[in-house]
């Protein structure tokens, strides 16, 4: 009668997995445990057929949660504990011994992966599951004695139990995650990602915010994206945030979907929050950077020929021929006008306020060495929007004439919807890297303080691509 609840327990178990859970395949194969036991306890089965109960029980607690061998130790694990019945067919003993030690080292593998792993571990599941197999491992050479008999039934019935208790548990767990919306409409600005890890039980989650091309967090620092270590959140099509999280948590994909649900909201309003911390921090680095090109043009250019100006005229009075000294003076004096004008082009080109963007564009074409097609519709455009445009074009042709090997080129600077598209596209050799060198970095960093996209194409010819918010 015992052993008939037993096989009852995990057929039963298994259906209500299989039912709550249908993605899975745990509630299959737990179903099909307590199958095989019926079928072995009340009919008479081949010593393989006998044994299979026990190896479809391994490959269960291997793979819970989600009944799939994921990993190469997991499906490594799953082949020991089939291969196992072969031994069991010459040496039952042997073979039980060979499938449990397999059970318990992937198990030990798993504790040793993470922390949340380790909590897995003494889940109702995993512990009802190692107790079981320690027990017949233990128990099973002496198993005609009527105390070890019952004993292994015993230990053999706590795992359905501990499995639909696992169930009920993660219903609990989900019951959380609702909890959180609530919890979410008063925390603090910067209290979500301790609000999901708390939620999720992984005290080492991070959240990453979508800032145009990278996760930062609220901070404006760059969030490293593990491969395989992370879920990415999106809200109406458009990427959001990333978890980055312990990997173990991907066996319970709901329970994330629905903390990514949950939280989509606050985490819309700290992405703009991380947005906007981005770009101020990208301002301050291009102010900086700005400040210090300045700064050493001053020093190295400028500062030295002001220097060389008075000691010439000193030289010019002490003198009986003034004239080539005054001439050398005046010389030098023209060249820190020179310098002075360059200089103050860095900040805002000359040519812009004169000539207006189109213009502007016309002139950079015009002393390009390589032809350049232009087309330029543009309207009345903020002074800063202007200004990124306009070195967008003179980095992207500067690139063309030094780097592509380019026969031609093609500017577009138009105007629509609300928003400037720059493109710069020539039929040169490609290779234009945005992680080398300053130039293509700098413009990326100019046109995201502006709130704009920077994009380069190289896969035929080069193709740079600015959209610039015009509002």
């Amino acid at each position: 009668m015992g052993e008939s609840l037993v096989g009852a327990a995990y057929l039963v178990a298994g259906i209500v997995g299989w039912v709550v859970q249908p993605r899975y395949r745990a509630g299959p194969l737990l179903a099909g445990v307590g199958a095989l036991w019926l079928l072995t306890k009340f009919g008479p089965a081949p010593p393989v057929i006998g044994s299979a109960w026990a190896a479809v029980l391994g490959h269960w607690l291997i793979t819970f949660p989600t009944g799939r061998a994921e990993t190469t130790v997991r499906r490594a694990g799953v082949g020991v504990v089939y291969a196992a019945l072969v031994v069991a067919a010459i040496e039952p003993l042997a073979g039980l011994a060979v499938g449990g030690a397999a059970v318990v080292a992937v198990q030990v593998i798993r504790w040793r992966g993470s922390a949340a792993a380790r909590r897995r571990v003494f889940s109702p599941v995993t512990l009802t599951g190692l107790v079981a197999v320690v027990t017949v491992l233990g128990l099973k050479p002496v198993a005609a004695d009527p105390t070890a008999e019952a004993l292994l039934q015993v230990a053999f019935g706590l795992v359905p139990a501990g499995y639909l208790a696992g169930l009920f548990h993660r219903r609990m767990r989900r019951g959380a995650v609702a909890d959180l919306v609530v919890r979410l409409g008063d925390v603090q600005a910067n209290g979500i990602e301790a609000e999901l890890a708390a939620t999720l039980r992984d005290p080492a989650l991070r959240v990453g915010y979508w800032a145009g091309d990278r996760y930062v967090d609220l901070a404006g620092r760059e969030v490293q994206v593990p491969e395989g270590g992370a879920t990415r959140v999106d809200r109406a099509g458009e990427r959001l945030a990333v978890l980055v999280h312990d990997p173990v948590l991907f066996e319970e994909p709901e329970l994330i979907e629905a903390a990514c649900a949950a939280a989509g909201l606050a985490l819309w309003n700290e992405r703009l929050a991380a947005d906007l911390r981005l770009r101020i921090r990208q301002a301050r680095e291009a102010t900086e950077a700005e400040r210090r090109r300045i700064e050493r043009d001053l020093h190295d250019g400028v500062q030295q020929r002001l220097l060389s100006i008075p000691m010439t005229l000193s030289l010019a009075e002490a003198s009986r021929d003034p004239a080539p000294l005054i001439r050398e003076a005046r010389h030098a004096l023209l060249a820190v006008l020179g310098d002075l004008r360059a200089l103050t082009q860095g900040i805002h080109p000359p040519v812009l306020t004169e000539r207006g963007l189109a213009g502007a564009v016309a002139e950079l074409a015009a002393l390009s060495p390589v032809p350049v097609r232009v087309t330029a519709r543009v309207g009345d455009l903020p002074p800063e929007v202007e200004t990124v445009a306009y070195y967008v074009v003179a980095e992207g042709l500067a690139n063309v004439s030094k780097h592509a090997g380019a026969t031609e080129a093609v500017v577009r600077v138009v105007t629509a919807g609300g928003v400037l598209s720059v493109e710069i596209r020539d039929d040169g050799v490609g290779g234009a890297d945005t992680t080398r060198g300053t130039g293509l970095r700098g413009l990326a960093e100019r046109v995201a303080v502006c709130g704009g996209t920077f994009h380069v194409d190289d896969r035929a010819g080069t193709v740079v691509r600015a959209v610039l918010p015009c509002g």
